[in-house]
């Protein structure tokens, strides 16, 4: 079974919280989650303000925002975080 659609967001999140800023195929595969889904995902995100969007000559890349920083803290979205496609759990 594959991930929930919050599995996904949450885990685009993660990926752009433990990093710099990054172009959408690495976000992608960072996150384990199929590249003809990610313009849907990204577009969400970056309407409510969660990661935005910056041209750097020709490249795009997306960032996390503050919002999206605080999300991740609220979630718990750490190294000891993992996605299942049941649930997400916290390993102790």
């Amino acid at each position: 079974m594959g991930l929930s659609r919050m599995e996904m967001y949450l885990a685009i999140i993660k990926v752009l919280d433990k990093g710099d800023s990054m172009a959408q195929q690495q976000i992608m595969r960072k996150a384990g989650i199929n590249l003809s889904v990610s313009k849907e995902f990204f577009n969400f995100l970056i309407k409510l303000g969660i990661i935005k969007e910056q041209n750097l000559g020709s490249k795009i890349v997306y960032s996390i925002t503050v919002k999206g920083q605080r999300l991740s803290i609220y979630f718990g979205l750490d190294d000891d975080f993992i996605f299942s496609g049941t649930g997400l759990f916290r390993i102790d």
